[in-house]
């Protein structure tokens, strides 16, 4: 729901948020430190709990005042009201069609733009999870629109990055001290064709192991990743990253 709110403690985030009430009485009883952060829909990003007015006896409230979301607008000056900015725009929200025709009368920079704001909004509301229950190291969760654009922007750059980099996140959560993502980076970045073969066979074997210590099914878009070798599919690579990035998304986001 829209007023509920979601909240770290020592570091790690709750497994349902709570309501105002509720998060208050989590500050009153010491469980949650103006150290950790809280987030509600509506905000950016993650803040705080100190920044939230209400919560914590140091900001003077009294009685059963409303807590409402921290604000970058706000002076925060002793003595002086402070008032939230306007609510902020919900880009989900536009109409396909509208997006489509802003894009082609902006020769693509409204593409590139509401791409940003999607890809955002999406990575400050994908809780950011360090640690499953196991206390295994999670990886980060990325929009798979946002790798694949950077991959054909970047003319494959990122494409060997990323490959890189989800190597890396899948070896940690697999406690794997053989693999080096540092010695496999540096392979693709010798023999370029090199990262195609980490694309279509190393990674999918590992997100399927990393699925299966993480309790999770499968993801049936990862078992046939050889047809992209397929000529008239090469260009289509970046696909096939933006599909491996959402059966990480599952394990970074849903693993228990």
């Amino acid at each position: 729901m829209a007023n509920e709110w979601h909240y770290t403690l020592n570091g790690q985030p709750a497994a349902v948020p709570v309501g105002a009430a509720q998060l208050k009485q989590l500050a009153a009883s010491g469980q949650l430190k103006p150290s950790d952060l809280v987030w509600q829909d509506g905000m950016l990003e993650w803040a705080p709990a100190s920044s939230v007015k209400g919560l914590f006896p140091t900001n003077k409230s009294t009685g059963d005042s409303v807590i409402v979301p921290p604000t970058s607008g706000a002076k925060g000056a002793l003595g002086r009201k402070t008032t939230p900015p306007p609510s902020q725009r919900d880009w989900r929200d536009l109409h396909p069609l509208v997006v489509v025709l802003l894009t082609l009368a902006s020769g693509g920079l409204f593409g590139f733009f509401y791409s940003y704001k999607i890809c955002g909004s999406y990575a400050a509301k994908a809780v950011n999870r360090r640690l499953d229950g196991a206390g295994r190291a999670l990886g980060r969760a990325r929009h798979p629109f946002a790798v694949m654009l950077l991959s054909y922007l970047t003319v494959g750059i990122y494409f060997v990055y990323w490959l890189a980099r989800a190597l890396h996140e899948c070896n940690e959560y697999l406690g794997r001290k053989d693999a080096s993502a540092r010695s496999e980076l540096s392979l693709m970045l010798i023999f370029p064709p090199y990262a195609l073969y980490v694309a279509v066979f190393v990674l999918p074997d590992t997100i399927r192991r990393a699925q299966v210590l993480a309790g999770m099914p499968e993801t049936a878009s990862v078992r046939h990743p050889i047809l992209f070798l397929n000529p008239c599919l090469l260009l289509g690579i970046p696909l096939l990253v933006a599909i491996h990035q959402e059966a990480l998304n599952q394990i970074w986001l849903n693993a228990p």
